[in-house]
């Protein structure tokens, strides 16, 4: 072809307005249904009904991560507000294997432990026992999700009330007024119900697809989700069936490497009838190398959804996460009464001039307020704090040094390398951690570490619960001023939202993708927020009721530390690092003055109410002078 091509320019679509609107834009016509995309469309419109209840299947090869998968599953849909439990056909197995050999005086299954021989296809017997197995552990799973949650008498019981009854039960229109939304009625009655097994079969999976989905006639609708996790990194696998045969019951007490012989024979009596899931009528997941790729089908519904960026996230690798408020702000002391403010100044007259003027203050109650800055104590925790992560940072590099000497994750972001800017001399080298904080002006300024300049993430998901009308009162006040609703606060506190306001159920809805961005960081991760945010925060990682976290207290100037284990949990260790995490410094003093005060809480180490924010009261307390 021969000739030049005209610059390709704007003005080269002049009187073809038409075309410049669609390659800017695409089509303006309206979208039409025809009898294709209906088709199409058929399988999302009946996978997306809202159904209270699901249940997920596991499907994978042994020593595949599945239990593993499970237990995170069950933590994070607990804390997502749906009644969880687990059905683990292993357990049912052993636990039937036993009786038998009992029955037939053989000590081998004394434990309820199985050989190889026991998942070969080729035994009859076995097979038989594993189907029946598995048949009740199905009908168990069947009885929990229709079980009326009031007769539940499960661990995993729905989320009560002091009374008793189920929340939202008997409460009148003029509810919505106080309780969050209709999904405080909601909470207790949404259940995900796990069969962790291995499920290897197109056959086996079709079954339990009919016995979930069939005869549900005036009866509520069970949504299935397949999830199968595979593997075929041989290394990787080779550390599974090492953890496995180290920590599984089937093993208890047999040698090392008996027992890896043992495991690659079931496994490769597995291998021989597994088929991997292929019918895309159905809605799977498939997990592949513990998350490093993800296929996912028909995956609509509002409950399943939410798997889908949590599987993504949830790796086996160890990093810190830690856990902190804000530094002390010299308005965040809440003085018990102007009086006792003014009677103590006068019986410590020498040293009123170092303690909070009450005159001088617009809010003679100090109250704190979205933009107060660090006080001389709360920059005394940064500098603590900062020195507390370097000490930490430096241990974690010494670990992964040790199990590796250059590690590349194949991103963009190694997990050693530090999200720190380049240190000058005479600061410490940088160390690797990734900090997020909320928009408040003391978040940022405690994360604003000296000597090794961070990058901080401020989120307005880490803010504080929103209390609306209520915005800087204090319960006592709100029960004076709002009586009937400060009534419903206390048989509701979990969904009783603020008018105008926040409950900490919102805070779920909020923190769930914080959660899921903590748990795939591959490094140290330090969130600097306020109490209601912690409080729900910690709830999760204690994998403990998250209706009750307002009881948890959160103390000042003190570091939270959660290390993943390797069942899926996290173990926990708490850090203050003030002498005194209550104390509280002067608003002037000099270095030289800080030992002639604290101020400690007058609250009991138990609270007997909810703490809903940051503030708290505290009363002074001169410390003595030393004798010469």
């Amino acid at each position: 072809m021969s000739g030049t091509m005209p610059p390709l320019s704007e003005d080269n679509t002049a009187g073809h307005g038409h075309s410049a609107d669609y390659y800017s834009a695409g089509s303006k016509e309206l979208a039409t249904e025809t009898k294709l995309t209906l088709s199409r469309l058929e399988p999302r419109r009946k996978l997306t009904k809202d159904s209270t209840l699901l249940v997920i299947v596991l499907v994978g090869l042994p020593a595949r991560g599945k239990s593993f998968v499970s237990r995170k599953l069950q933590a994070f849909s607990r804390w997502s507000g749906s009644q969880t439990k687990i059905f683990n056909v292993g357990k049912y197995r052993r636990q039937a294997y036993a009786a038998v050999s009992k029955v037939n005086k053989s000590t081998e299954g004394e434990a309820g432990s199985c050989s190889a021989d026991f998942f070969d296809a080729k035994n009859k017997e076995a097979k038989q026992l594993r189907e029946k197995v598995a048949k009740v552990a199905l009908d168990d799973m069947l009885r929990w999700l229709e079980a009326d949650s009031e007769s539940d008498d499960s661990e995993d019981q729905p989320h009560r009330t002091s009374e008793g009854k189920r929340r939202g039960s008997g409460s009148s229109p003029m509810d919505a007024d106080f309780i969050g939304d209709s999904r405080a009625r909601d909470w207790a009655k949404d259940k995900v119900a796990i069969f962790d097994a291995t499920n290897s079969t197109a056959a086996r999976r079709q079954w339990i697809l009919e016995e979930c989905t069939s005869n549900r006639e005036g009866k509520l609708p069970i949504g299935v989700v397949f999830v199968e996790s595979i593997c075929d990194d041989q290394e990787l696998l080779e550390e599974n069936y090492r953890f496995k045969v180290n920590n599984s019951p089937d093993y208890k007490g047999i040698p090392e490497e008996e027992a890896m012989a043992d495991l690659r024979q079931r496994v490769k009596k597995y291998e021989d009838q597994y088929e991997t899931i292929k019918d895309d009528s159905q809605s799977y997941i498939k997990i592949f190398n513990l998350s490093t790729k993800l296929m996912v089908n028909h995956i609509y519904g509002r409950m399943s959804k939410l798997m889908v960026p949590a599987l993504m996230a949830w790796h086996i690798g160890t990093r810190p996460v830690y856990l902190c408020r804000p530094g002390q702000t010299p308005s965040g002391i809440t003085l018990d009464s102007e009086d006792y403010v003014a009677s103590f100044e006068k019986s410590h007259s020498s040293l009123s001039g170092n303690y909070l003027d009450i005159s001088s203050h617009s809010n003679s109650r100090g109250r704190m307020s979205r933009g107060d800055r660090l006080g001389p104590a709360g920059k005394k925790f940064r500098e603590e704090l900062c020195n507390f992560l370097a000490a930490e940072g430096a241990e974690f590099l010494d670990r992964r040094a040790s199990t590796m000497d250059n590690m590349q994750t194949g991103t963009s972001m190694s997990g050693l390398a530090p999200l720190f800017h380049e240190h000058s001399e005479g600061q410490d080298p940088p160390f690797p951690l990734r900090v997020l904080a909320s928009t408040m002006r003391r978040s940022g300024e405690t994360a604003a570490f000296e000597r090794c300049q961070a990058r901080i993430e401020q989120q307005s998901a880490l803010n504080p619960l929103d209390k609306g009308d209520f915005a800087g009162m204090e319960l006592e006040e709100i029960q004076v001023h709002n009586p009937s609703w400060y009534e419903r606060l206390e048989q509701e506190p979990f969904h009783t939202r603020f008018l105008g306001g926040e409950c900490y159920r919102d805070l779920i809805d909020r923190l769930g993708p914080v959660i899921i961005d903590i748990e795939q960081q591959v490094i140290p991760t330090l969130v600097v927020s306020h109490v209601s945010i912690l409080q729900t925060l910690i709830a999760y990682f204690r994998n403990t009721p998250v209706e009750q976290c307002m009881s948890i207290e959160v103390p000042l100037h003190t570091v939270f530390k959660f290390t993943p284990v390797r069942g899926g949990g996290w173990s926990e260790s708490v850090h203050p690092l003030l002498a005194d995490p209550g104390v509280v410094l002067p608003l002037v003093a000099s270095e030289s003055e800080f030992s002639q005060l604290s101020l400690t809480t007058s609250e009991t180490s138990t609270p007997t109410q909810p703490i809903w924010g940051d503030h708290m009261k505290f009363r002074m307390t001169p410390i003595a002078q030393p004798s010469d």
